[in-house]
């Protein structure tokens, strides 16, 4: 087989070359020739690429298929890191708190006046203080018919209170006991067979009162306050009344929606020269509070069960509030409606007007109908306002009117009490200006209207009262404050049980303290700068201009 193919390689060689021969003996023949006719020109005929992609069809899929595991070695470490010392930040400086201070004065009339208050060190667990005040004024008080009397009068206050924080509780009470004299320098002058008295009266209290509420921020949980309070109130003339006042209060958040309630009981315990008397209330109040972007509502009843001696009566009265912000705090109109019941206990009464005739009848006030509205906001952030209107049903209101307890000298200067069911409208208007620290001032007006029932008149209740302080601290040294106080006419009932009318009056007081330093400072007052003989009640007019200066200091 190998000898045939090297054959046939021979054969094919030899043929090759034979044909080679052949052309080259016909080329040396040939006439060759060319005729150029024109210039030659190139030319490059149009490409088509073929725009096909090459694909590959793997029909064979392999789906990989393994598994593996993790050998754990754990390596043992033996590097100890050099413990670091905690980071400190220096801590604000803590104000210096003054706890106690004493203050001193002395003028035309008063002899002295003095001032104590003492508290404990700054302390996150409790604090505890006293506080003790002395006011003794000797003036004496001109009459229309130019007969001067002497009318001392005089104040003590004592208090002793403390406080106890736990974690979400705090416990506080105070036990103290005050005592005001004054003396019935008012009487029938027109009458001018008739000539003062001395007659004093004293009146001696002593009180308690104890407070025990959560203070848990979590709104999910329930949040309580209980408070306990009495007092032992007696006079000169035979007057005796204790108070026990017990409340418990309850509210929790559900939602944003706040609910809760208050049971509030109290009772007065009686004694005078017309025997013993009982004056008990209860109150329990369910509320709800709802509030949403720009409104507050506030909704619940008030039912009170009155028993005083004279009656015995339950009321329900509504207790409801809402409000909305039209403009961002500027313009926030509201609307109100409530009911209550108001205790004529001897001690507001006697603070009201000490000159009292404490045998008289009392009983409660009720105020069947409150239902008013107004706004409030601010002019800018400096400026605020409230203006509120409302109308008032009330039964009951307990109204001062002169008496006489001598028959054989009718002085006419104690107060007995009258009760009238009245209808009153009030319009109250409030501004307050505050541009900075150094700078305050408000300004508060009230003007009334009664309707009367059985009462000819309103006795001793102002038809307006305005009120006007300032508050101006000139180069941290200078402070200066000024009140002014306003009231409109008022009707009294005199000797001939003919009613008359009270004039109004303006009272204007001006005080000034100088800073000596952090701890030391004077003080001057000036009360009754006008020098009117005002009279506050009637035949009981007030003291001309006098003043007080004294000494501050504070430890």
């Amino acid at each position: 087989m190998k000898r045939k193919f090297n054959n046939l390689i021979l054969l094919s060689t030899l043929f090759i070359f034979g044909s080679s021969n052949i052309i080259l003996a016909q080329d040396d023949k040939m006439v060759k020739e060319v005729q150029v006719v024109r210039p030659y020109e190139p030319s490059i005929s149009d490409a088509n690429k073929i725009n096909i992609q090459p694909k590959i069809v793997d029909t064979i899929r392999v789906n990989p298929n393994f598994s593996y595991s993790i050998i754990q070695r754990p390596i043992s470490t033996y590097f100890t890191p050099a413990p670091l010392s905690a980071a400190r930040m220096v801590a604000e400086p803590l104000p210096d708190l003054s706890r106690s201070y004493v203050r001193l004065g002395i003028g035309n009339s008063i002899l002295p006046q003095a001032e104590f208050y003492f508290a404990s060190n700054r302390n996150s667990d409790y604090t505890y203080g006293a506080w003790l005040k002395y006011f003794n004024n000797k003036p004496k008080i001109k009459f229309d018919n130019s007969n001067e009397v002497k009318a001392p009068a005089s104040n003590i206050d004592m208090l002793l209170f403390g406080k106890r924080m736990f974690n979400d509780k705090v416990l506080s009470g105070d036990i103290g006991c005050n005592q005001i004299k004054r003396t019935y320098y008012g009487y029938n002058f027109y009458n001018a067979a008739l000539q003062p008295s001395n007659d004093k009266q004293t009146i001696n209290r002593f009180a308690a009162n104890f407070e025990f509420k959560s203070t848990i921020k979590d709104s999910s949980k329930f949040n309580y306050q209980a408070k306990a309070n009495f007092y032992h109130l007696n006079d000169k003339y035979d007057l005796e009344e204790n108070m026990l006042k017990g409340m418990i209060s309850v509210n929790k958040f559900i939602d944003k929606e706040q609910f809760g309630g208050d049971i509030m009981y109290i009772h007065y315990g009686r004694n005078n020269t017309n025997g013993s008397k009982n004056n008990t209330i209860i109150r329990i109040k369910p509320w709800a509070h709802f509030s949403g972007k720009q409104w507050h509502a506030f909704a619940g009843l008030n039912v009170i069960v009155d028993a005083n001696g004279n009656v015995n009566e339950t009321y329900f009265f509504p207790n409801a509030f809402i409000s909305y912000d039209i403009v961002s705090h500027y313009i926030i109109p509201y609307v109100e409606i409530n009911g209550d019941v108001e205790e004529n206990s001897y001690y507001t009464l006697l603070l009201t007007n000490p000159w009292l005739y404490t045998s008289t009848e009392s009983w409660n006030s009720v105020n069947k109908l409150m239902i008013g509205g107004g706004i409030k906001g601010k002019f800018s952030p400096v400026v605020s306002y409230n203006i509120n209107a409302n109308y008032s049903i009330i039964d009951s209101l307990a109204l001062f009117r002169n008496i006489s307890i001598d028959t054989n000298n009718p002085l006419f200067n104690r107060f007995g009490l009258v009760f009238d069911n009245i209808e009153r409208t009030t319009i109250k208007g409030e501004l307050a200006l505050e541009p900075s620290k150094l700078f305050r001032m408000s300004i508060s007006g009230e003007f009334y209207q009664y309707k009367t029932s059985k009462e000819a008149k309103p006795w001793h209740l102002p038809n307006y009262k305005i009120a006007t302080s300032i508050e101006y601290i000139l180069m941290s040294k200078l402070k200066i404050n000024a009140l002014i106080a306003a009231e409109g006419k008022r009707w009294a009932i005199d000797a001939s049980s003919s009613p008359i009318h009270l004039d109004g009056f303006l009272d204007f007081n001006l005080g000034a303290e100088y800073l000596y330093n952090k701890k030391a400072s004077i003080f001057i007052n000036f009360n009754n700068i006008t020098s009117t003989a005002y009279q506050i009640w009637y035949l009981y007019p007030s003291q001309k201009f006098n003043m007080v200066a004294g000494v501050s200091y504070k430890f």
